[in-house]
């Protein structure tokens, strides 16, 4: 990201601009947000966007940025000056964050059976000092295109959920374990889209679908291959709502997967002076997974295929903070923290923009028609390389994955 788009910045201002949505207005949208309302120091809002992609998509200080700007003749200002312009321009540059995504969700997409698999996750981003979480990006993911498609700032207390994307008919959501609550999954249904999220042993109230008790670990004993489902309910916990029928679908996993999972427990455990809990320790041998997906349009090979497409937001992530310093936070005022993270996201997005224009060329090569889709080692680890191109989706299930028998338990 840096060089790409460090490198333009630096020398071709213009190419880089021409990035932005056409019909993006930046004088107009920068009065509206209150970002820029006269010229002095900074003579126009094209400048003060350059400013800030100084900042925070290059990485510069506030001195830096000031210092640079005043030698190559763009501006003339002081740090308290800049600062104050950056604060006032957190606002008008989501907005121009906004903008560049949607210009990205306009591009044709591929589709998988007639649906658009998309994955929802958020990840952390510490202010300098900080030992918890400040702020956390929930981002949305376009698996066939390969790009983002959604971002939402919100401080360290906003929540996972699966309504921080907006959805359309055919959409299919993938998530973690974080994202299964008991209000979030018919609001994905009733707009007409579907999901596949992972769950917990005790993350929700399940049911058989005649509302009669439910034993899960009963459920997980009976299963004899590396894969099955059962038709389960949901209580929501409100009083008078219907049970929401949903699919359990099941993986058992290796043993080496299973006792590593074990193994993170029980460390966990002992840093809390706990004795982990029995159920969880069962409960690591298997992946869970709920979907309302029609059984005769995903068997259960399929909803387990598609599933591992998730850790393709891991990967994007690893890029943002690894790569592109998402994660090296300078601020710490909150005002100046969302500046920044904004003009860095932006900075992100055009870099990734410019690489899609890159041809293919060794050692990278073309696309491999054959990339394996093999669950990561550990949720939130994922074992292969990064890509430049989307994976592609399968066809149907991984005919390389053996099928039980009898998809479903009894």
């Amino acid at each position: 990201m840096g060089m790409t788009v460090a490198s333009l910045y630096l020398t071709d201002w213009p190419a880089l601009l021409s990035r932005l949505p056409a019909g993006f207005d930046l004088a107009a949208t920068a009065r509206a947000h209150g970002a820029f309302v006269r010229a002095r120091e900074v003579g126009s809002a094209e400048v003060l966007l350059r400013l800030a992609l100084a900042y925070g998509g290059c990485g510069m200080s506030l001195r830096e940025t000031c210092a640079w700007a005043e030698a190559a003749g763009i501006a003339r200002l002081s740090d308290p000056s800049l600062l104050e312009r950056l604060v006032k321009s957190a606002d008008w540059l989501g907005a121009v964050l906004s903008a560049v995504l949607a210009q990205g969700a306009q591009a044709p997409s591929r589709r998988w059976a007639g649906h658009r698999l998309r994955v929802l996750d958020g990840t952390s981003i510490c202010r300098p000092g900080a030992d918890r979480t400040t702020w956390r990006l929930h981002v949305g993911y376009d698996l066939a295109a390969g790009r983002v498609d959604h971002i939402e700032l919100t401080d360290g207390s906003g929540a996972e959920k699966l309504q921080r994307l907006p959805y359309v008919a055919g959409d299919i959501v993938l998530a973690d374990r974080y994202y299964a609550r008991p209000h979030d999954l018919r609001p994905v249904i009733a707009a007409g889209a579907g999901f596949i999220v992972r769950t917990g042993w005790r993350s929700l109230r399940l049911l058989r679908p005649d509302g009669a008790p439910f034993d899960l670990f009963a459920t997980l004993d009976r299963l004899r291959g590396w894969e099955g489902e059962v038709p389960v309910a949901l209580d929501e916990g409100t009083a008078g709502a219907p049970l929401l029928p949903l699919r359990l679908v099941i993986r058992r996993k290796t043993p080496a997967q299973a006792e590593a999972e074990r193994k993170r427990l029980r460390a966990e455990a002992s840093k809390r002076g706990r004795k982990p809990d029995p159920r969880s320790l069962r409960a690591a041998a298997f992946i869970l997974l709920l979907t309302a997906l029609p059984a005769e349009t995903f068997p259960t090979a399929d909803v387990l295929a598609l599933y591992r497409f998730r850790w393709q937001i891991e990967l994007a992530f690893k890029r943002m903070k690894s790569l592109a310093g998402l994660d090296q936070l300078p601020a710490r005022t909150p005002a100046l923290a969302r500046a920044w993270l904004y003009a860095r996201l932006i900075a992100i997005l055009l870099a990734e923009d410019i690489a899609r224009d890159l041809p293919d060329s060794p050692p990278s090569g073309p696309r491999n028609p054959q990339i394996d889709v093999g669950l990561a080692d550990h949720e939130g680890r994922p074992r292969h390389r990064s890509r430049r191109h989307p994976p592609r989706l399968p066809a149907r299930a991984d005919p390389r994955r053996p099928r039980t028998a009898d998809a479903t338990l009894p």
